[in-house]
């Protein structure tokens, strides 16, 4: 079991004891990310991530940083997300205070040293040079801006080309400041190492840091706003497309039924969407789908890769599937085995430290509270086929369609088209 221990200066410490282990991870979760930035500041976030292992007081550079970890076959890592920045560290469990001690060193001392900005500057062009470049990856990005136009949201979690160009050293310190404060961080530690241990510890490392107000963000306001259709044409030899629905937040009522639908329509290959687009009919080699909540919002995504002849009949195939989960509740057998599908998922991703400590600081970090695994799968447990059907009926509506798709079509006519024709 978890406990969580709040600290004078607003810092959070969840420990997740497990004893039978022999490693220990620990994560620490800052409460920043893209849509924090106004559009001059877009990617700071991330920028700041790519920043911290770079150096610090103790450590000078990138290499003293990662051989103090991997020189114990360790690893050390970090990413940024929407609403989030987390920098996280697994190790042998009697490594543990050398793992938290550099984890805590970079996300506090780090030296922002001109030369280090500079070069991180020219990583992360090229870092958003190379999304631009793939349409896979930058048919999502088009898709997140038309679900949530002129909105953080919507924006690049790297920033645009001219932000980073742009950004000052100054305007990177001033944000960085703003967020990274004990009152916005949550350490989160599972492993093979006890509570009173890594509390101590982590009041040595925070001692004499002082926590500050919370930052807000901008709520999201989805309106009927669509359907709406956004194509890049480009000479490829597949075309990618992707389908978003705004979706539940966080700790919407229907989120796990929410959950379930995303199983039914496109997780695995026994998914309708798998068997229908590519098994039944062989028009695309990937077709699936998933679920993204966030603390106000959310977003239902279905992606393809196809041939770029087959697009249209892609999307049409979609949209029947689609149309056929809101119209009818889906069978007892095909509800049993989302159920089976989610917990054996969730079941597996949870069996190491990291996944746990990551789970536990994620939790806190974006909604104040943990939901134990164990009241996760009640809950899925009591979803019935007519919640997974209201769902639908509620979400899956043409006027909040939102289409991307990146391929040689003359244009979006033809996928408006079809979308416009549709029984959704």
């Amino acid at each position: 079991m978890f406990s969580i221990e709040s600290m004078g200066n607003g810092l959070r410490v969840v420990t997740y004891e497990m004893p039978q282990m022999r490693s220990a991870s620990c994560a620490i979760w800052i409460g920043a990310g893209a849509r924090y930035e106004t559009p001059e500041i877009s990617g700071v976030s991330h920028f700041i991530e790519h920043i911290l292992f770079k150096g610090t007081k103790k450590r000078k550079d990138n290499l003293r940083i990662s051989q103090a970890i991997e020189g114990v076959g360790g690893s050390i890592n970090g990413f940024t997300d929407k609403e989030s920045t987390c920098y996280l560290v697994k190790v042998p469990a009697s490594e543990f205070l050398l793992g938290i001690d550099v984890l805590a060193d970079i996300v506090l001392d780090s030296l922002f040293q001109d030369e280090s900005i500079e070069r991180e500057r020219g990583v992360i062009i090229e870092e958003i040079k190379m999304v631009r470049d793939r349409p896979d990856s930058w048919v999502h990005e088009m898709l997140e801006d038309l679900v949530w136009p002129d909105h953080p949201m919507g924006r690049s979690i790297a920033g645009t080309l001219d932000s980073i160009t742009a950004m000052s050293k100054e305007a990177i310190l001033n944000y960085f400041r703003a967020f990274y404060h004990p009152g916005n961080i949550v350490v989160s530690v599972a492993g093979n190492i006890s509570q009173e241990e890594v509390n101590r510890v982590v009041t040595g490392l925070f001692q004499g840091r002082e926590g500050r107000e919370k930052k807000t963000f901008a709520q999201v306001d989805i309106g009927v706003q669509g359907p709406s259709v956004r194509v890049e044409n480009r000479d490829t030899k597949q075309a990618n497309i992707v389908l978003g629905f705004p979706g539940y937040s966080r700790l919407h009522p229907s989120r796990y039924a929410l959950e379930l639908l995303d199983v039914v329509l496109g997780q695995g290959m026994s998914s309708r969407l798998f068997q229908e687009v590519r098994v039944k009919r062989g028009l695309a080699y990937s077709v699936g789908s998933q679920y993204s909540p966030h603390q106000d919002t959310g977003l239902l995504r279905i992606y393809a890769g196809v041939d770029p002849e087959r697009g249209e009949d892609t999307v049409e195939v979609i949209l029947e599937q689609l149309a056929k989960i809101r119209e009818t509740p889906i069978t007892q057998d095909e509800l049993r085995m989302a159920k089976d599908f989610y917990k054996g998922s969730l079941s597996l991703r949870l069996e190491d430290t990291l996944s746990l400590a990551l789970r536990h600081g994620g939790h806190m970090v974006l909604s104040g509270k943990i939901i134990p695994v164990e009241e996760v799968l009640e809950r899925i447990e009591a979803v019935t086929a007519e919640e997974i059907q209201s769902v639908a009926k509620d979400l899956l509506r043409k006027e909040k369609l939102s289409l991307a798709a990146v391929g040689p079509f003359e244009g979006e006519d033809e996928m408006m088209g079809v979308v416009g024709s549709s029984v959704l």
